[in-house]
């Protein structure tokens, strides 16, 4: 028995690779923080494909919001350490 919808990985990457035109025409910069928000999907891929979502943008945006937050949280917990560290000196 067939699949009616393909596997999310392949329908995301499909959708990634859709992406190339807009990735040139960004600046170097720019283009590194877009990779960083393409590797925060294929990261969490596993978690994208457990929502049954004909839509392949809602995993996609979801998981690059969970890439950002999570980097966030680290930016801020070393914040954090630094701060308590510069309090004791």
């Amino acid at each position: 028995m067939g699949r009616s919808v393909p596997p999310w990985r392949t329908r995301v990457e499909h959708e990634l690779q859709f992406l190339a035109p807009y990735r040139r025409a960004l600046s170097s910069v720019d283009q590194t923080a877009f990779d960083a928000l393409l590797d925060a999907v294929r990261e969490r891929r596993a978690a994208g494909g457990m929502l049954p979502a004909v839509n392949t943008w809602q995993p996609t945006v979801l998981s690059m919001m969970v890439g950002l937050m999570a980097q966030i949280q680290q930016l801020s917990n070393r914040i954090k350490t630094l701060e308590e560290r510069h309090d004791h000196d």
